[in-house]
């Protein structure tokens, strides 16, 4: 499924069913927003979410993956080079960018964007957002007219389902796949 980024304020896609095509529900729900500032990434869903228990909205936190999170990767044009995002209900976020899958790109072991995050989590859902700065973006080659983008979550921890937009594989669970990523719709108005 591509994903859409929007110039024009939230358009809301969800997802349906998880790595293995079982429905889930309450669905998912994410946004792209490119704005003047930078990528808005939204997420939301209307249910419990399972954070991690060191983390703070606004702040850098590693590891939220183990926990619930929503997150997308975004490629360059070329694919040289990918950014990984993860961000908790609650707001706090984590950023790493690769040159092949799970290879931390040299030059980028430390990086870390001047992300804008925030959420809220309560026992009835969860709704958080992140601001990615274009210039962050370009630091990393990407460029939101050309990019290839997958959108995924991993929810209902401790007992994780594992989400994502990219095409259907019969794997275990792998969102580190760039040759599945399809071209993001830059929609305008």
């Amino acid at each position: 499924m591509q994903s859409i980024i929007s110039t024009q304020g939230q358009q809301w896609q969800q997802i349906t069913h998880e790595w293995y095509k079982q429905a889930i529900t309450p669905p998912y729900e994410y946004s792209f927003c490119r704005t003047a500032e930078g990528l808005l990434f939204c997420a939301r869903r209307a249910a419990a979410a399972l954070v991690h228990p060191e983390s703070v909205s606004g702040h850098f936190q590693a590891e939220l993956w183990k926990y619930d999170a929503a997150e997308f990767f975004i490629t360059t044009p070329s694919g040289e080079r990918y950014m990984e995002f993860n961000l908790s209900p609650n707001g706090a976020w984590w950023a790493a960018v690769f040159s092949a899958p799970r290879v931390v790109a040299a030059g980028y072991e430390e990086w870390r964007p001047a992300v804008q995050a925030k959420g809220e989590s309560t026992a009835e859902g969860w709704q958080c957002s992140a601001l990615i700065p274009t210039a962050s973006l370009q630091e990393v080659g990407i460029n939101l007219a050309d990019c290839k983008l997958t959108a995924c979550a991993i929810l209902n921890s401790p007992e994780q389902v594992f989400l994502t937009t990219a095409l259907p594989c019969d794997t275990q669970p792998d969102f580190h796949r760039p040759d599945l990523w399809e071209t993001a719709i830059l929609k305008q108005a």
